[in-house]
């Protein structure tokens, strides 16, 4: 994470240095991606640079997250669209995102596809382990419609929470790398809506309820 150093820069010059960290991350995998590049796109002293951040995999870090959580607020917005549904939700932010990819936009979430595109080898569950989880799911509680769910529990609707993003994130994440494959959105939508439907088979007497 970024030092109070980097917290205390006027935000133009916050901005100035992650732009060229985004335009660096999205023209390059992380391996091939440049300190030396970008600090002189954003016109920053090699030695200010650490002061600022540990190191490339510390920015690399703090610029997902940032970006991560301009996906969160995204799927809130989309949540309020959706009247509370969480399963029409999760497939409005994949067309969201794949559709700002096609037309890149830096520092947005077009942004974050095209860098998610270009480090193909990253680990799936990357994704997950630069979210905090619990706060997350605090946020999109508030905006989720309880009677959509079949909630019987007090822990349901946080477990219910968990399961979606555990499985959606991933797929989200496949798709974004595929450049928005219409297959890759087909399986997000048949694996929302499987879980929608729930996976026991029902009994007759329910059936005719």
């Amino acid at each position: 994470m970024p030092t109070a150093t980097f917290l205390n820069l006027p935000p133009e010059k916050q901005e100035r240095l992650m732009d060229a960290a985004s335009r660096e991350f999205a023209s390059k995998p992380y391996n091939e991606a440049s300190i030396n590049r970008i600090i002189q796109e954003a016109g920053v002293p090699r030695g200010s640079f650490y002061m600022y951040f540990q190191d490339k995999e510390d920015l690399f870090r703090y610029l997902v997250q940032g970006y991560m959580d301009q996906m969160t607020m995204v799927l809130e917005e989309a949540l309020v669209r959706q009247g509370g549904d969480v399963f029409a939700a999760l497939l409005y932010l994949y067309d969201y995102i794949t559709q700002k990819r096609e037309a890149y936009d830096l520092g947005g979430m077009g942004a974050m596809a095209v860098i998610v595109g270009q480090n193909s080898g990253m680990q799936k569950n990357a994704l997950l382990e630069m979210v905090d989880s619990g706060a997350v799911m605090a946020r999109l509680r508030e905006k989720l419609n309880p009677d959509l769910l079949d909630l019987r529990r007090e822990r349901d609707l946080g477990d219910l929470l968990g399961v979606l993003l555990t499985v959606a994130v991933p797929l989200i994440y496949a798709g974004l790398q595929s450049g928005g494959d219409p297959e890759h959105r087909e399986h997000l939508a048949n694996i929302l809506a499987i879980l929608q439907r729930g996976m026991a088979a029902k009994s007759k007497r329910e059936e005719n309820e």
